[in-house]
């Protein structure tokens, strides 16, 4: 008998999956709930709530946004209503890529290393790049689903 079955039973692929799902799940949704945060409150609220004003983005959709990233983001970290949660989430993120390349001017080519990589002091980045991978990670999660470790599964089990 092999190690591997021993510690994890003969479904190590099952359980593998798991794993790397509630891992996926748990950093992307700390990000969103980190992104989502300060449009809901906080010093900055009303700043970025202008900004976005200015763009063309009004007020109850900046407001919306903030709350579905918020708990959108919860809802990934313990696995509740997941496949939902990352799809509304990849869809906002399909939104925020397209404002950063049409209205932010952020384009996907980068015209200048230290010019497009890193546009604000510190070197914070803005851009598609993060929104992107929020994208293509939500989907990821949407597709596969959030594993047996998830409040999905348990009432899904007890549904059975």
């Amino acid at each position: 008998m092999a190690i591997q079955d021993m510690i994890f039973g003969s479904n190590i692929d099952a359980i593998a999956v798991s794993i790397a799902m509630l891992i996926l799940r748990v950093f992307v949704g700390a990000l969103f709930i980190v992104h989502g945060a300060p449009k809901l409150y906080g010093p900055a609220r009303k700043q970025m709530r202008d900004s976005m004003k200015q763009l063309g983005i009004p007020g109850p959709l900046f407001d919306l946004v903030g709350v579905l990233e918020f708990l959108g983001g919860i809802a990934l970290i313990i696995g509740f209503l997941t496949r939902i949660a990352s799809s509304l989430l990849a869809l906002e993120m399909v939104g925020t890529t397209i404002l950063n390349i049409t209205k932010l001017y952020y384009a996907p080519i980068p015209r200048g290393y230290t010019e497009s990589m890193f546009k604000a002091t510190r070197g914070y980045m803005f851009g598609w790049e993060l929104d992107s991978v929020l994208l293509a990670s939500g989907l990821a999660i949407a597709i596969i689903g959030p594993g047996t470790i998830s409040i999905d599964n348990l009432v899904l089990t007890k549904l059975r």
